[in-house]
């Protein structure tokens, strides 16, 4: 059966004042000609809302494109309910798989529109599919979650309004996938407005962007759009021009713009029960702050009347002082408040060898006391190592529990059985090739940087010269992208949702499994110059996951889940300090449709799931 949203009958559909006025004065078209055939219906979380007001944040000034992506844009085709239960269409109209999970045929809705007006249909996916996904010059690998059996997905337009994404292999996980923040990218790209920049449309693309003052057409493609082929890069965010599906269009330049301003998308596709066209607000103002600490302070001045990103950890202070804003739960999806993990790809063949001795991992893991990390940072909190969450279908025992007492005796123990025996006169620990055992463990934040200098010391009491590195997260990322850097100091993914971002547990994301990117490499692309083979542990594992993202049954999935967990478990690749309480984010007293309680996780994109376009804020 085909699944979708209801369809809007003959209604009669109301907009926001401010729309309406420019329809009165013929700048805008009718709501009823910028909507969709069948708009999406959105139900309120407590009530319908009212029009107007302007919805408040603070936004880090680097590398902070998250809080865009997780509150003004997520639409992708599939999306994930409010509950985190299951997907439902979103973008797409309705969606039907083929029986054996190769083909998912998407009906998209006649209609549709970007946010300058112009159609958005079939045309756009096949767009992205030929001309960005598999355009050599804008990268020569498909991503992990667009590939089944190591090969890539096809992507063809049945008519103008029905696309269908044919892998050669089952792939019962790629719904789950879709619904991502990940999966806005087949619906990101334009065509209308991106095709002249490109040769294949356009003849003089390149000698006009040469004329313009850029290397050619492909730096001026860059510089207009953004970085293509990932949403991960704030780049996408820099030119206001670009037409999206968003319910808030930006009117500024991310990074540059204080505030940066987004406003309603008139063309916006969804409405509520009554036929009124979202959102309800009319404006996002994201101030620019320099840190999570000075995003706790822009809430306590009233500069903040929703969020959760940066000021959840600040939310009892920021609710003690500020008497306008109440409190909503995160569930956290975290498995972890420190992850900790070796590179065992490292360049230099030395430490490489090291790292991959699980002895000495193992050694590493005694030496900490986690109890007095957890007094100093997160009282309260349950020792915990990198595996999923207690409240998890995937939990793993062993994974969660195992060498994590602080045993500085079992460390050295373990040590001597890495082979690492040899001390200098200042008692520092040898490499087998005669240098110091040293290396730099690298994180981004400064409340993680504290924490992980707490770690580091039990570490240098062993004779590890280990240096921890707080790096902007530029620099951070663009290390991890080159394989240069030696051990990665991050958050926990994976808690509540192992199967659907398990970067933590097998080396399957060369973005993110910072543990093992050349393994990482090896399995979305062998003949990469990247690639790295892994053992056959590994290998074995990595066939396990292939075989999970095949099936769509749901037992098989838990079942295939349990058994790569036991082989994490047995290579123990990423070690842990605690697991994350639940958070707390804040909202204003008359900011409305917000969730008492609602999931915490990227792969979820909080709040996003909760439907942002149907909060409103009550004006007096």
């Amino acid at each position: 059966m085909l699944s979708g949203i209801g369809t809007a009958h003959a209604v009669e559909f109301g907009e926001a004042p401010e729309l309406a006025k420019q329809v009165a004065d013929g700048t805008l078209p009718p709501v009823k000609d910028r909507l969709p055939t069948t708009p999406m219906i959105v139900t309120p979380t407590d009530r319908m809302g009212t029009y107007g007001g302007t919805w408040k944040m603070a936004q880090r000034n680097r590398r902070d494109h998250a809080l865009l992506i997780r509150n003004i844009g997520y639409e992708p085709l599939l999306r994930w309910t409010p509950q985190w239960s299951s997907t439902i269409p979103n973008v797409a109209l309705s969606f039907q798989p083929s029986s054996d999970a190769t083909e998912f045929f998407f009906r998209l809705r006649p209609g549709m529109r970007w946010s300058d007006g112009e159609p958005f249909t079939a045309n756009d996916i096949v767009f992205w599919y030929e001309d960005i996904l598999n355009n050599p010059a804008f990268g020569d690998s498909v991503p992990e979650w667009l590939t089944s059996g190591g090969n890539p997905v096809q992507v063809d337009a049945i008519d103008l309004h029905t696309v269908a994404f044919r892998f050669s292999k089952p792939y019962g996980l790629f719904p789950t996938a879709l619904a991502r923040p990940e999966g806005v990218e087949p619906v990101s790209y334009p065509a209308h407005f991106l095709k002249p920049l490109l040769p294949k449309y356009n003849s003089k693309a390149d000698s006009t962007a040469k004329q313009m003052g850029y290397a050619g057409w492909k730096e001026r493609f860059v510089d207009v759009f953004g970085q293509p082929g990932t949403i991960d890069d704030p780049s996408r965010w820099n030119n206001p021009d670009v037409p999206t599906l968003n319910a808030w269009v930006l009117d500024g330049v991310y990074g540059q713009d204080d505030p940066l301003i987004a406003k309603r998308n008139a063309y916006y596709w969804k409405i509520d029960p009554a036929g009124r066209q979202l959102p309800y607000i009319d404006t996002v103002s994201m101030a620019l702050v320099a840190s999570k600490e000075a995003a706790g302070k822009a809430a306590i001045e009233g500069k903040v009347n929703m969020q959760e990103r940066h000021v959840s950890k600040h939310a009892d202070e920021v609710l003690a002082q500020n008497k306008d804003l109440l409190p909503f739960t995160l569930v956290e999806s975290d498995m972890n408040i420190l992850t900790l993990s070796l590179n065992l790809n490292d360049k230099d063949p030395v430490l490489r060898k090291i790292f991959q001795n699980k002895d000495f991992r193992v050694a590493l893991s005694y030496a900490i006391d986690r109890e007095s990390i957890i007094d100093r940072f997160v009282p309260g909190a349950l020792p915990h190592q990198a595996a999923p969450r207690p409240e998890s279908p995937q939990y793993h025992t062993v994974l969660a529990r195992q060498f994590m007492a602080h045993d500085v005796e079992l460390a050295q123990t373990y040590l001597e059985k890495a082979g690492l025996t040899d001390r200098n006169e200042d008692g520092m620990l040898m490499r087998p090739d005669g240098k110091p055992l040293a290396f730099s463990i690298d994180t981004e934040g400064a409340e993680r940087f504290e924490m992980l200098k707490g770690v580091m010391r039990y570490w240098r009491d062993l004779g590890i010269d280990v240096t921890a590195r707080n790096l902007p997260r530029d620099e951070f990322v663009a290390l991890r992208e080159g394989n240069n850097h030696h051990a990665s100091a991050w958050g926990g993914d994976g808690g509540l949702d192992a199967m659907v971002i398990p970067i933590n547990y097998l080396p399957m994301s060369s973005e993110s499994s910072w543990f093992a990117t050349g393994w990482a490499h090896w399995y979305l692309n062998p003949d990469s110059p990247d690639s790295i083979t892994p053992p056959e542990a590994v290998q074995n594992q990595l066939a396990l996951y292939d075989q999970l993202k095949a099936t769509a049954n749901t037992k098989i999935q838990n079942q295939l889940m349990r058994d790569i967990l036991d082989i994490s478990a047995d290579q123990f690749y990423v070690m842990g300090i605690a697991l994350p309480p639940n958070r707390k984010g804040v909202v204003a007293r008359n900011f409305h449709n917000v969730p008492k309680v609602m999931p915490a996780a990227w792969s979820y994109a909080t709040p996003a799931p909760t439907n942002p376009s149907q909060y409103f804020i009550e004006t007096e």
